[in-house]
């Protein structure tokens, strides 16, 4: 049996007489036996499910998660075969379908000979319920664009499959999550499919939330006649963004951090205590104007440099020296903490420390500072620089929505620019879409 690539075992026989003890005491005595397919190119676990036998499957489940994604007959996995067979009416059916999603999560991205998956599959046999409970799966999991944005044999995605079959309550929870005006490999929209096999729900549907017929939708190049083009300048930028993101791994974002933050707390505690101190105040010296503006007007040519109480005590001639070096050093650190800090929402509050920290700064530096030309380079470079850092984070995300497909925490992101391309045209410009083919062949394996 180990030896045959196809043979009826007696595991075989016990799944599909539903003999839960005799199946599971075969496969603690020899676990390979759940990965041989028998003449029909059926796994035990496949004649369990076919034999609904729905207790025998689960615990086969559970003893080896691996047995959900052997591959059967049509490149059925026992996922897809369940899917099919839930339908819309058979309630235990979807209860094995989301027992066997638990146990074994990554089954959901396994696709049959048809490239169909799971959702597809579900689709072609009707199962409505079936895809609206996949489709909250898969937001839970958040593996939204790695299934709802698989295309089978035919170029067809999961929408284009719903609104061929009908499925009014899974266009609806899709339509939310997923581009809507991709083509197959007819050239036709999913609203195209809707009108030819006569869906009117989910033509209304699609028409409601900007779906497009295929006359109406820009004919983006493919990859392969992308690959015979030449090269331009904008696909640079694209391999840069690339390399800037696939470099900065955890540990080196940790090793980045550590230095910036030793940098920041130094030049940090220099304004706080300047070399050689400060004049301390008392009845003799000038008293400082409230308003920093006010004190810049009010003190002028040699005043400029007469011993204020709380101003530094340092030379002119090293301080044009000392200061720019050290805030430059600082504003630089805290630039490299805003694009090394990731954006995600837990690290909010991160970000608005470093905020808070930059602004106590430079009020310091104001503070102790001798007021020339100087000073006020300083102040304004700094404050540009840190304000520029998060305004180019910020543009990160539209960039990212643009180039990359797959889920991240602000995935609507990309959907929504491709949905609204009335409102932001540039993402549907040939040089943006340059740069998105050059990120897709950078990710090929």
């Amino acid at each position: 049996m180990e030896e045959a690539k196809f043979a009826e075992t007696p595991l075989h026989k016990a799944a599909a007489a539903g003999n839960t003890a005799v199946a599971l005491e075969l496969l603690s005595l020899m676990p390979s036996l759940g990965r041989k397919l028998d003449w029909g190119g059926s796994s035990p676990l496949h004649l369990a499910i076919e034999g609904a036998h729905r207790d025998t499957a689960r615990f086969m489940a559970a003893f080896d998660r691996m047995l959900v994604r052997v591959k059967g007959k049509n490149g059925m996995t026992p996922l897809l075969l369940c899917a099919a067979r839930a339908g819309n009416h058979d309630e235990e059916e979807r209860r094995l379908l989301a027992r066997l999603l638990i146990v074994c999560p990554e089954s959901v991205h396994d696709v049959n000979n048809l490239k169909q998956t799971v959702v597809h599959v579900a689709l072609v046999n009707q199962g409505c319920k079936t895809v609206c409970m996949l489709v909250d799966w898969l937001r839970r999991r958040n593996r939204i664009s790695s299934v709802l944005s698989v295309k089978d044999l035919n170029g067809n995605t999961p929408l284009h499959a719903a609104a061929q079959f009908g499925c009014l309550g899974g266009a609806e929870k899709i339509v939310k999550l997923v581009k809507l005006n991709r083509l197959n490999s007819e050239r036709m929209s999913a609203l195209d499919l809707a009108i030819k096999y006569n869906q009117s729900e989910v033509m209304r549907l699609l028409v409601e939330k900007g779906g497009k017929r295929k006359n109406e939708i820009r004919d983006d190049t493919t990859t392969t006649d992308y690959v015979l083009t030449d090269s331009t300048l904008s696909e640079a930028f694209s391999r840069a963004f690339y390399f800037l993101t696939k470099e900065l791994t955890l540990e080196l974002r940790n090793t980045i951090l550590v230095v910036a933050t030793l940098i920041v707390s130094a030049t940090y505690q220099a304004v706080l205590q300047p070399p050689g101190g400060l004049y301390p105040p008392d009845d003799t010296q000038t008293t400082r104007p409230t308003m920093g503006l006010g004190r810049r007007l009010l003190l002028t040519g040699d005043d400029m440099w007469k011993n204020l109480a709380g101003q530094m005590v340092m030379e002119k001639e090293k301080y044009r020296y000392f200061m720019p070096c050290n805030t430059f050093s600082f504003a630089l650190s805290v630039v490299i903490m805003i694009f090394v800090v990731p954006g995600s929402p837990v690290f909010l509050i991160l970000h608005l420390c470093l905020v808070f920290m930059c602004i106590s700064y430079l009020l310091a530096l104001d503070a102790i500072s001798h007021y020339t030309v100087i000073s006020d380079m300083i102040y304004a470079m700094s404050l540009y620089a840190i304000v520029g850092a998060y305004i180019v984070k910020l543009l990160y995300y539209p960039v990212k929505a643009l180039l990359i497909d797959e889920d991240w925490w602000l995935q609507g992101l990309s959907v929504k620019v491709s949905n609204c391309s009335s409102v932001v045209k540039w993402f549907h410009t040939n040089t943006a879409m340059r740069m998105k083919k050059q990120h897709t062949v950078l990710l090929l394996n």
